[in-house]
């Protein structure tokens, strides 16, 4: 039989295992989420120095044997991709992110053109009857 105090305590007389009652836990307010601009900084500012350790920019010595590109920062994305024409398909992905490293190229603009490289790479492994 359960009584108020038990009540009050957590208390059930019927459970094989005692269990302290537990308050709902709050839902985290506004002020503790990170906006979406604080996250997408944080992942461009990783995506760079994953760049940078990847071909030794940032840490050890790497040799890296790509064919030469030449990425800036004022390029728009169509002109990113039209010299990435010159570049054997399975560089390109590498192509971009040793630009991003050295600085040729913006994180945001990376990012987006990593996306779709891996969209394009998907699109072409589909066969249509």
């Amino acid at each position: 039989m359960r009584t108020d105090a038990h009540a009050a305590e957590g208390l059930n007389m019927d459970d094989l295992v005692y269990t302290k009652y537990k308050k709902p836990q709050s839902i985290p307010t506004n002020d503790s989420m990170p906006s979406l601009a604080q996250l997408q900084e944080k992942q461009e500012l990783e995506l760079i120095e994953f760049a940078q350790v990847r071909f030794g920019i940032k840490g050890g010595c790497v040799d890296i044997k790509l064919t030469p590109l030449q990425f800036n920062m004022k390029m728009s994305e169509a002109e990113v991709f039209k010299v990435l024409l010159g570049a054997p398909e399975r560089e390109r992905a590498d192509q971009i992110l040793y630009g991003m490293a050295q600085g040729n190229l913006a994180a945001s603009m990376a990012n987006k053109i990593l996306a779709s490289l891996a969209l394009l790479s998907k699109f072409k492994k589909i066969k249509i009857d």
